[in-house]
């Protein structure tokens, strides 16, 4: 089994990375601030209108939540005001997600 690759940044004491790839809770941070910077959906209308609603009404840790992350259909990457896929699985779009973010260098850029 092949390791994924993992990405952090440290940079004028802040930290950023993808939050499935570091645990920022175990490394002692009193500060954290969360930004999202893209959104995987199905690509299909219906069924990117049922997963917004359920996200949107549901914790992201939830079963509920983690179900809808693997629903069997085609998925769409969005980062800011550009579209990418479909993807014909969730992991294939996660992996182009993380490739594109790292390569714009928006893990460089500040959070504020």
């Amino acid at each position: 089994m092949s390791k994924s690759k993992r990405r952090i940044v440290i940079k004028n004491g802040v930290i950023t990375g993808f939050s499935d790839e570091v645990d920022f809770n175990s490394l002692g941070i009193t500060e954290i601030a969360r930004k999202r910077v893209s959104h995987i959906r199905p690509t299909n209308w219906l069924m990117r209108q049922c997963f917004r609603i359920i996200r949107s009404l549901v914790d992201d840790k939830s079963k509920v939540a983690e179900w809808t992350r693997h629903w069997e259909c085609s998925w769409t990457v969005y980062i800011d005001d550009k579209t990418y896929g479909p993807f014909n699985s969730r992991q294939e779009a996660i992996r182009f997600e993380k490739e594109e973010i790292y390569q714009q260098g928006k893990l460089h850029k500040s959070i504020s």
